[in-house]
C-alpha cells in the first residue's frame, strides 16, 4: 500500500514511554496511522521516515510497501529499511 504521511504526534504510553503516532493518508483516500518509539525494535525503520517529515517544509513524503494489520491500523514491522 501506499500512504503519505500527513501528521506526526510525540506522545507517551501507559508506561510514561515516548511513543511516536504516525498518521497517513493513503491513496485510496482513507486515513490510517501507525505507531513507534525509540524503545521498539522498528524504530530504526521509521527514523528517516519522520525526520525527513519533520524537515520538508511541504511535508510531501509517500512511503510504499506498507502492510495493514487492521482496519486502518498500518503494520508498523512493514517498512523496510
Amino acid at each position: 500500500m501506499k500512504a503519505k504521511i500527513i501528521k506526526v504526534i510525540e506522545e507517551k504510553d501507559k508506561n510514561y514511554k515516548p511513543i511516536v503516532i504516525i498518521c497517513f493518508k493513503g491513496i485510496d483516500g482513507h486515513s490510517y496511522k501507525t505507531w513507534t518509539g525509540k524503545s521498539f525494535g522498528n524504530y530504526i525503520r521509521w527514523f528517516g521516515a519522520i525526520d525527513k517529515f519533520r524537515s520538508n517544509i511541504k511535508r510531501e513524503i509517500w512511503l510504499d510497501g506498507l502492510n495493514l494489520k487492521g482496519k486502518n491500523l498500518i503494520d508498523a514491522d512493514s517498512l523496510k529499511y
